[in-house]
Order: C-alpha cells, then sequence, then structure tokens
C-alpha cells in the first residue's frame, strides 16, 4: 500500500512539474543604446574603485589577473558599464554602484 502510494505521489510530483513553463526575465537587460553616460571622469576616485573592486580579478592595469586573465580594455564606457550593473560570467552583478559605477566605467573605456 505505502508503494503505491509513493508511487502515485512521485507521479503527480513529475507530471507537475514538467507541466510548469518558464517565466521569462521582467527586463531583458540594458542596452548600450539606452544608457547616457558622462564624457569625462574623476581618474583618482576610478583608480581607487579599481584596486578596491576590480584589480584582484583585472589587474590594476586592466589587462587581466586573477579570474579573468583577459584584458577589460577596448570596451565602450556603455560596455563596462552594463557589465558592472548585470555582471558577467563569476563576476557578480553591483560590485560597484551608482556614480561611482559610471565614472569607472568612462575611466576603463577611455584606457
Amino acid at each position: 500500500m505505502k508503494k503505491i502510494f509513493f508511487a502515485l505521489l512521485a507521479g503527480t510530483f513529475l507530471l507537475t512539474a514538467c507541466g510548469e513553463t518558464q517565466s521569462e526575465p521582467a527586463t531583458e537587460g540594458l542596452k548600450p543604446e539606452d544608457i547616457t553616460l558622462p564624457d569625462t571622469y574623476d581618474a583618482a576616485l576610478a583608480e581607487a574603485t579599481n584596486k578596491r573592486s576590480c584589480a584582484g580579478c583585472h589587474g590594476v592595469d586592466l589587462q587581466g589577473a586573477g579570474a579573468y586573465p583577459q584584458p577589460i580594455t577596448g570596451l565602450t564606457k556603455e560596455e563596462v558599464y552594463i557589465a558592472i550593473v548585470e555582471g558577467v560570467g563569476r563576476m557578480p552583478a553591483n560590485m560597484v554602484t551608482g556614480e561611482e559605477a559610471e565614472n569607472l566605467a568612462v575611466w576603463i573605456a577611455a584606457q
């Protein structure tokens, strides 16, 4: 009797789980054309932010180190900002936020 009960319970669970649909993300993410960033940056602030939050993986010179051995130079400021805000690969989102993230993105793009 227990075997029948558990078999029915397992079957019901499997059918229910298989019938669920995946929900779409609430947003599709940021797009470069939707972002407006300044053209100037505070280099001292950006360098300090990079040293504190980025250099462990990307290197002080942005040419790669640790978890991310590839350079992160050669990107647009919008691409860098999106990576900071949304995260990329193993890099978590929002390690730097607000105006500090904007300043860092513009500085990285200028390197």
